[in-house]
This record gives C-alpha cells, sequence and structure tokens, in this order.
C-alpha cells in the first residue's frame, strides 16, 4: 500500500512537473509600443494586446502631460477641461484571468529612457504648517520652463550613465546637488470593480495612481481581479519620489518596462500586495484627499494578518504577536494610502 503511494504520489508530482514545463514553453514575449492612451482603470476600454499567464510583454509609457521618450507630446492641451489624468498604458486583457483570481505582475525591468524629467516646485501646503505657509517662497520657477504657459514647474536633468537627476535651480542659487535615481511607475493595477472606474488620477484596491516608490524593478505586485480578462494597466513614470509624495508628483518622465504576468486561481486578496527582497507588503490604496491615514493603516494591518494566517500558516495569536513586534509602514502618500511591511527574514524556512 506505502508502494502504490508512493508511485501515485510521484506520477502526480510528474504530472505537474510536466504542466509547469508546458506552462513555461507556450510563453510568449510581446513588444508595444503606445500609440494611445487610458485614463481610465476600466474594463469598457478595447483591450490593446491579448495576453496569457506567464507571458512577457515589453513597452515604454509616457509621462504625466502625455510625452513621449522623444518628447512628442501626444496630447495637445493637458491642463485644458477637464485636465488630462494620467495617461495610462492598456489594457491588457489576460486571457486566462477572471473574477476571484489575482493577478500576479512581476517587473522585470524599468529603466529611464530619457534625459529630462520635472516636477512641482514647492510642497503641497497642507503636509506643512500654516506659518510655514506663510513665510514660503513665491510658488514660481519661470514661464514656460516645462510648459507653455506655466511657471509652477522645475525641470530636471536626468544623467542615465551616472544614475542621478539634477534639479535646474533658479540663478543665482548656490547650491547643485545630484540625486540617485530609482525609477518606478505611479500608475498600475486592473480594472476597477463594478462600472465606475472613475480616473486615472484616484487609486484603489484594483492598484491604479497609488504613486508608491517601491513599484521598482525588481518588485512583484498582486492585484484581486475583478472581471474576466484582468484589463491590466500601468505608467505614470517617476525618475525619483519621496514618501508620501508631497510635491503632488515625483520627477516625471517616460520609462522603458517588462513586466511578466501570471494568473494565480482561486487565490482572493482584498488589496494590492508587493514582495521584494527584503520585505512582504500590504498596500491599503486609497483615493487622495478624500480617506484618512487611519482608514488606511486599519485596512493595510487587517490584510497583512489575513496574509500571514492564511499563506504563512500562522495562529492568530503568532500574527499578532509578530506584527507587535517587526511591521513597518509607509505613507504611500499624505492622504490615503498606507502599507504594513514584515520583514521576509522573520520567515527563514520559506
Amino acid at each position: 500500500m506505502q508502494t502504490h503511494y508512493r508511485i501515485r504520489k510521484s506520477a502526480w508530482t510528474l504530472a505537474c512537473s510536466l504542466l509547469v514545463v508546458c506552462s513555461i514553453a507556450s510563453a510568449k514575449t510581446h513588444e508595444i509600443q503606445p500609440e494611445s492612451y487610458s485614463d481610465t482603470f476600466s474594463a469598457d476600454k478595447k483591450p490593446i494586446l491579448e495576453i496569457r499567464s506567464g507571458d512577457t510583454v515589453q513597452t515604454s509609457t509616457w509621462d504625466a502631460l502625455g510625452r513621449d521618450k522623444n518628447g512628442v507630446a501626444h496630447v495637445p492641451d493637458p491642463f485644458g477641461f477637464p485636465p488630462l489624468s494620467n495617461p495610462v498604458l492598456g489594457p491588457f486583457y489576460v486571457q486566462d484571468s477572471d473574477y476571484g483570481d489575482v493577478l500576479e505582475v512581476h517587473l522585470d525591468r524599468v529603466r529611464l529612457n530619457r534625459n529630462w524629467g520635472y516636477s512641482n516646485y514647492r510642497l503641497m501646503t497642507k503636509i506643512i504648517s500654516p506659518n510655514t505657509v506663510e513665510g514660503l517662497y513665491k510658488n514660481y520657477y519661470k514661464p514656460d520652463a516645462v510648459w507653455p504657459g506655466r511657471a509652477n514647474m522645475i525641470p530636471w536633468d536626468l544623467d542615465l550613465e551616472r544614475g542621478v537627476a539634477t534639479p535646474r535651480l533658479l540663478p543665482g542659487s548656490g547650491m547643485k546637488f545630484d540625486l540617485p535615481t530609482r525609477p518606478m511607475l505611479g500608475c498600475i493595477g486592473v480594472a476597477a470593480p463594478g462600472d465606475n472606474a472613475g480616473t486615472a488620477d484616484i487609486s484603489g484596491s484594483w492598484g491604479g495612481n497609488m504613486d508608491y516608490n517601491d513599484v521598482v524593478e525588481g518588485a512583484t505586485l498582486y492585484f484581486p481581479v475583478y472581471h474576466k480578462g484582468a484589463y491590466f494597466y500601468l505608467g505614470d513614470g517617476h525618475a525619483l519620489q519621496g514618501d508620501g509624495e508631497g510635491l503632488g508628483m515625483g520627477i516625471e518622465t517616460s520609462l522603458d518596462v517588462q513586466f511578466t504576468i501570471r494568473v494565480l486561481k482561486d487565490r482572493r486578496i482584498a488589496m494590492p500586495r508587493l514582495v521584494n527582497e527584503d520585505y512582504i507588503i500590504t498596500i491599503a490604496s486609497q483615493p487622495e484627499y478624500r480617506s484618512s491615514l487611519d482608514l488606511g493603516l486599519q485596512e493595510a494591518n487587517s490584510e497583512m494578518i489575513t496574509w500571514l494566517t492564511t499563506e504563512y500558516k500562522l495562529t492568530q495569536p503568532e500574527a499578532h504577536l509578530l506584527m507587535g513586534m517587526e511591521v513597518r509602514h509607509k505613507i504611500v502618500t499624505y492622504f490615503g494610502t498606507v502599507t504594513a511591511m514584515i520583514p521576509k527574514r522573520c520567515f527563514p524556512h520559506r
């Protein structure tokens, strides 16, 4: 009986291995460059490409004003009415995915592809004290430095070889600094639930405009799927951005991106997750200016407890003790999104 069991177990293991090999063998690499954009994370948009679980896509993104890696503007007036939402690439229709699945997205490559970017010129007034606001310099750089008719944004030089960003400071400033770049995607996710996707300026359980500065090369993200096909989008490249996105933007630029998609069947999650070399992370993605950090904190912590007790098989007391001793938090955006982070060193046998 034991021998018979071992034979059946070996046959099952072989069958699973063959399925994995076949899946890898059938995976394809696609290359597509943006010719248009979406301003929503919606399941109503016509897909720009159909892919399958295991496929890899090579592409590039435009910046937040709709300019590509050559500086060509694809949006005539991003400050018109209504103003431009973040122009995102997609949707990618993932043939194997359906409601209740999880979409795994590995960012194989996220690289700068041009030598300039731009940002707003001063911190948002709501994140500093009123008397600091009163003493602030005028929100003014110089007319037309970034876009015709605008004077509140500053250009940045991006040195692709050295990997540094340098702002073009006002004449007469004695300060010059080079900041190491860390290219990231501000917008990434799947179609929002239901019919009300909103614009690509907001975020939620589907991802969206999260502006999370750990969405970088090498990261793996997980999104709950709300529609058959998932409808995956990405865009809004930043060369660098601090926690909270205090300027209201990062160093906006275009990026070359390669990602690999995998569908995890029947693995329900409540919000985006991210795994990198050091942490497992829950992202309580919420609309900016409409949500509180308190709510985000509660949701990120609750989802982490669920993760620890299901996939990591901790008991409830163990999960609570681990959270109490090891959890880290990051303010993703000052007006909504928060993460809960557990170091991977806490799981030496995983």
